[in-house]
C-alpha cells in the first residue's frame, strides 16, 4: 500500500510507500502553476490492490484545508490514479500553497484531508500559482448532444482564468453564467457559441449543430423493472438490431433507458440481423416492441427467443402491424436460465434495456425469398415452406414443382412421387413482384428408403471430384473437400443416368497414397447397397480413378435413387458401405435419376448436353452444358411431334451455371427441342411433360 509516485507539473515525486508514513515534502518538492488553467495529474498507488485518493489544495492559504471546496481531485478504486485539475482564479497567488495528497485502501474509508489512512499514506507537496496574463482560449462541452428532454448541461473549460463569459444557444437566448444549464423549446438542432473573456482579450469557441433536440420518444412504459441481486457478469454487455448497436454496462447498471440515444428506423415485413453480449454466462434473453405504443408488452409482442445461450444471434422480423412513422419501445430482457421470462418481471441477476424504434411503411416491391424443413437425404414429407421474402409481401404463389400450387404463406406439401423438384415461390405487394426458384430444393424418393450410416476421419485422404461421362460428354461433376465427420451429404445434387448407355464414373482423392475405391448405386431403390450393385471395388494409389459400367434396362430401375462413393487408406477389406468411424475414410452421397436412353440422333448432337429432369412434371428443365467448347447463346426452337412451332427462346450455356426452359404452359406430352449456335452447332432432344 501507499503513494508511490505523484506527478503534477514539475512535480515528479517517487516515494517509498506506506513504511514511510505521512510525509510533507511541501519545502522541498513543489512546482508553480498558473491560475484558470488545467494540469494533469497522475498518482500511481500499490500495484496489486486498488486504492481511493484524494487531493486538496489550501487555495486561500490559511491552513486550513476544505473537505469540499478545496478537493481538486479525486479518484475511486484504481492503481493508477489519472485526471485533471483546474486552478480557480480566486486562488492566492505568489505564495507556496499546501496540496495534500492522501490514499487508502479501497474497502476502508474514503481519506479525509486530516484523517489517518488505516492502510496507505499522505503526502504533502507545495503548488505557487501566478496570475494569468493571457487572453482566454474558450472551450465547453455539454452532458449531452442528443436531448430528449431540451435540458442541456454546459459546462465551461476555458484556459487562462476568464472572468466572463457570454454563451449563445443557437435558439437566440444567451446566459452570462459559467457553466449554465439550457433547455430548449423547440425541437431541432443548434450551433452553441461561448465567448471567453479577461483582463487580456477575449476568444470565441462555436461548436457547429452541436445540440440534437429530438423529443419524439416512445411512450413511457407502464413498468420500468430493476435488478433484484446483480451476480456474476450476468446482463446485457452489447446490443445490435440492423444499424442499431450499442455497448453497456452489465446487469450490474440494473435498467437501462436507451430510448433517446439508441434508436433505428425498420420497415415493416423486413427480417433484421440481431445479436447480443452475454459475457460467459447462458442467459435467456427475449425482447418485445410495443406495436401499438400503448405502453404495455403483451405476449404477441415477443418478438424474439433465445433460452440458455451465451452471445446468441439471430433474425427479427419486423411485423406491418406495429404503428408506421412514431416512436416504439423495444425492451430487451436478459436474465439466468429459468429467470424472469415476462417484459415487466423482475430481473434477479441480469437487466433490462430499452430502446427506441421506428417502423417505416414499406415503398418497394418484394424481395422473395424462402427456406424449408427438407434434409436431402432424410424422409421429411410433406415438406414445410417457410417465406422470408423482405418488403412485406401480401400474397404468395408457390409452384412447388409437381404441377401443384399454393397461394399460402408459410404452406406444407406433400409429393405424391419422387424426384428431384425445383420450387419457385413470387411475392406480390401494391408496389410489384418478385420471383425466386431453387432447383433441386426437394429431391426425394416417393416411397422413401432410409440408408445405413457412414462415417470416418479424413486425416490423410479424401474425394475431391465425382464425375459422370457417357464417352467424352461429361453429365456431372462435382468437386469437393474434407467432409465434417468423414460424409459428404450431396444428396441435393442428382447424377443424369441413361439405360443402356456406357458410362463412365470419374474419382479423384487429394493425395497419390495406397487406398481402396468403391462406389455402389441402389438400383432397385430398396435402401440397400448390395454386392449386385457395387460399381467399382479397386486398390490404387493414383489419385484419379475410372469406373466404367452399363446403366441397367430394367424400367422397374427408372426414377431417383441413391449414389455411394467411399474411399479408404490402405488395406484390402471386404467393401463395407455402412462402416462407421473408420479412420482415414471418406463417403460421399449423391441422388441419381435414371432414365430411358436418348435417341441416336440425340446422342450424336451435342453429346455434352444433358436436359433433366426428363420427364418433368412441372414443365421446368434444366439444360447443363459441361464442355467450354460448345458454350453460348443458342436459339431453342420447341415443337409439337407435328413439327410445328410451340415455343421459342434463347438460352445461356456454359460449364458455370445450368440454364432453364420453362414448357410449363404447354399441355402434357412429347416435344422436341432444337438447338441451334451462331457457329451453326446444333442439338436435338426429346422432352416428356407429364
Amino acid at each position: 500500500m501507499g503513494i508511490l509516485n505523484v506527478t503534477l507539473g514539475t512535480i515528479n515525486s517517487t516515494t517509498g510507500g506506506v513504511q514511510e508514513g505521512f510525509q510533507d515534502y511541501s519545502c522541498t518538492v513543489g512546482t508553480t502553476l498558473t491560475a484558470g488553467q488545467s494540469y494533469p495529474i497522475s498518482i500511481r498507488t500499490n500495484a496489486n490492490a486498488n486504492e481511493n485518493v484524494r487531493v486538496w489544495l489550501d487555495l486561500n492559504n490559511d491552513g486550513t484545508l476544505n473537505p469540499t471546496t478545496e478537493m481538486v481531485f479525486s479518484s475511486i478504486s484504481a492503481r493508477v490514479h489519472t485526471g485533471t485539475i483546474s486552478l480557480p482564479a480566486s486562488a492566492v497567488l505568489g505564495t507556496r500553497l499546501r496540496l495534500r495528497v492522501a490514499a487508502d485502501y479501497v474497502n476502508a474509508p474514503i481519506p479525509g484531508p486530516c484523517s489517518t489512512s488505516q492502510y496507505s499514506q499522505t503526502e504533502d507537496y507545495a503548488v505557487t500559482v501566478q496570475a494569468n496574463t493571457a487572453a482566454p482560449v474558450a472551450e465547453f462541452v455539454a452532458n449531452q448532444t442528443l436531448t430528449c428532454s431540451g435540458c442541456v448541461q454546459f459546462t465551461d473549460q476555458s484556459q487562462n482564468a476568464p472572468t466572463s463569459w457570454l454563451w449563445n444557444f443557437g435558439d437566440n437566448t444567451t446566459s452570462t453564467q459559467q457553466s449554465p444549464n439550457h433547455c430548449y423549446s423547440t425541437p431541432g438542432t443548434y450551433t452553441v457559441t461561448l465567448t471567453a473573456t479577461n483582463a487580456a482579450g477575449s476568444n470565441v469557441r462555436t461548436r457547429a449543430s452541436y445540440i440534437v433536440y429530438d423529443n419524439a420518444v416512445p411512450v413511457a412504459a407502464s413498468c420500468t423493472p430493476t435488478t433484484a441481486a446483480y451476480c456474476c457478469g450476468y446482463g446485457i454487455t452489447q446490443f445490435t438490431l440492423g444499424p442499431l448497436s450499442k455497448t453497456s454496462q452489465d446487469g450490474q447498471a440494473s435498467y437501462e433507458d436507451f430510448t433517446c440515444t439508441s434508436r433505428a428506423q425498420l420497415t415493416e415485413g423486413n427480417s433484421y440481423p440481431i445479436s447480443f453480449g452475454t459475457a460467459t454466462n447462458p442467459q435467456d434473453i427475449r425482447v418485445w416492441l410495443d406495436l401499438n405504443n400503448d405502453g404495455i408488452f403483451t405476449s404477441n409482442e415477443l418478438l424474439y427467443t433465445a433460452l440458455n445461450r451465451t452471445n446468441p444471434a439471430g433474425t427479427v422480423l419486423i411485423p406491418a402491424t406495429a404503428l408506421k412513422n412514431v416512436p416504439l419501445r423495444l425492451r430487451v430482457l436478459a436474465d439466468f436460465v429459468g429467470g424472469a421470462a415476462t417484459a415487466c418481471a423482475t430481473p434477479q441477476l441480469g437487466q433490462i434495456e430499452d430502446y427506441t424504434v421506428t417502423v417505416r411503411a414499406n415503398t418497394t416491391p418484394p424481395v422473395a425469398a424462402f427456406s424449408s424443413n427438407h434434409v436431402p437425404g432424410n424422409c421429411q414429407n410433406p415438406v414445410q415452406f417457410t417465406d422470408q421474402s423482405q418488403n412485406a409481401p401480401t400474397s404468395w404463389l408457390w409452384n412447388f414443382g409437381d404441377n401443384t400450387t399454393s397461394t399460402l404463406q408459410n404452406p406444407s406439401h406433400q409429393y405424391a412421387t419422387g424426384g428431384a423438384f425445383t420450387v419457385t415461390l413470387t411475392t406480390t405487394n401494391a408496389f410489384g413482384s418478385n420471383t425466386i426458384s431453387k432447383t433441386n430444393a426437394v429431391v426425394l424418393m416417393v416411397p422413401c428408403v432410409r440408408y445405413c450410416e457412414a462415417t470416418g476421419t479424413t486425416p490423410n485422404i479424401w474425394l475431391t471430384t465425382v464425375a459422370t461421362r457417357r464417352g467424352t460428354a461429361i453429365d456431372f461433376t462435382n468437386t469437393s473437400g474434407a467432409n465434417a465427420n468423414g460424409y459428404g451429404n450431396f444428396v441435393d445434387k442428382v447424377i443424369p443416368l441413361y439405360q443402356g448407355t456406357n458410362t463412365f464414373l470419374d474419382m479423384s482423392v487429394n493425395a497419390n497414397f495406397q487406398h481402396l475405391l468403391w462406389a455402389w448405386v441402389d438400383w432397385n431403390r430398396n435402401g440397400t447397397f448390395e454386392a449386385s450393385e457395387l460399381l467399382a471395388n479397386t486398390a490404387t494409389s493414383a489419385t484419379t480413378l475410372t469406373a466404367g459400367f452399363t446403366v441397367p434396362t430394367n424400367p422397374a430401375f427408372r426414377g431417383l435413387t441413391r449414389m455411394r462413393v467411399m474411399v479408404r487408406l490402405n488395406n484390402l477389406p471386404t467393401p463395407n458401405p455402412c462402416q462407421v468411424n473408420q479412420n482415414n475414410s471418406e463417403t460421399e452421397d449423391y441422388s441419381v435419376l435414371v432414365s430411358q436412353p436418348q435417341s441416336s440422333m440425340e446422342a450424336r448432337t451435342l453429346p455434352a448436353l444433358s436436359v433433366f429432369p426428363n420427364p418433368t412434371t412441372d414443365g421446368r428443365l434444366h439444360l447443363r452444358l459441361p464442355d467450354p467448347t460448345a458454350a453460348g447463346t443458342y436459339a431453342v426452337r420447341v415443337e409439337n411431334l407435328l413439327g410445328a412451332l410451340v415455343q421459342e427462346t434463347t438460352l445461356r450455356l456454359s460449364p458455370s451455371q445450368d440454364a432453364e426452359l420453362n414448357l410449363a404452359g404447354l399441355p402434357r406430352g412429347l416435344y422436341v427441342l432444337r438447338l441451334q449456335n451462331a457457329d451453326g452447332q446444333t442439338a436435338v432432344r426429346r422432352v416428356q411433360l407429364q
